[in-house]
């Protein structure tokens, strides 16, 4: 019998370009928000850039966690969120806090030649969606030590991040890690057999806890093989 609600579904093409629908039980959705307001320490104070189109994952905790706890979410349009130079520039006059990119328009705001003015508000910028290349996160600490870079992994079907990974200002892993998981789930590294990898091999990345959804919308195969391609 299911006793835990479904939250909502967001069709994801993961390295097919099928759209799946994926579904995120209410249970899932909340521990992710919780945790990005736990994890980024999330005020009052803050201010959220929301600027995700509502059908990826990533707008969820955008538009949500900081209105649990009293902080305000700046929205942003498709245009603003997509040229870098606007983008800087809202963010200085919004006096925005957190803000989430992709590593390629991570690389462009660094690029901005207003950027040490623009960019002055932030306290915390979280990289998603792609591999964060460490020449790009060493030179974001070069430029500002003291705002926050996070590394975000987790997929659509996981209810959006399952692990965290704060850059340090020196020292910085090649490959950055996606980090350690998020409370109420964890991380296997498993092998073809689905034992678990020996340290040091490659193999698959598992999730489990409370992050896993329910399935597929109307797809009990690839529900039933965890299939997330």
């Amino acid at each position: 019998m299911q006793t835990n609600l479904l939250a909502y579904a967001i069709y994801t093409s993961g390295s097919t370009g099928r759209p799946k629908g994926a579904l995120v039980e209410h249970a899932g959705a909340v521990n992710h928000l919780a945790v990005k307001c736990a994890e980024l320490n999330i005020q009052p104070t803050d201010r959220i850039a929301f600027t995700a189109p509502v059908a990826f994952d990533i707008s969820v905790w955008q538009m949500l966690a900081g209105l649990g706890v009293g902080a305000t979410t700046s929205v942003f349009t498709r245009a603003e969120a997509s040229d870098p130079m606007r983008l800087a520039q809202l963010v200085r006059e919004r006096g925005i806090t957190v803000l989430e990119v992709v590593p390629s328009m991570l690389r462009e705001l660094l690029r901005s030649p207003f950027a040490e003015s623009d960019l002055h508000s932030l306290r915390c910028v979280l990289s998603t969606g792609e591999a964060l290349p460490v020449q790009l996160a060493r030179e974001w600490k070069d430029c500002y030590p003291d705002i926050e870079l996070v590394n975000a992994y987790g997929p659509t079907e996981c209810s959006d991040d399952v692990a965290h990974y704060v850059v340090p200002a020196a020292g910085i892993p090649n490959p950055v890690p996606v980090g350690k998981p998020i409370e109420n789930s964890c991380l296997y590294v498993l092998d073809e057999s689905l034992e678990l990898a020996p340290q040091g091999l490659r193999g698959q990345l598992y999730v489990g806890g409370t992050a896993v959804g329910r399935g597929y919308y109307n797809d009990p195969r690839r529900t039933a093989n965890l299939d997330f391609s």
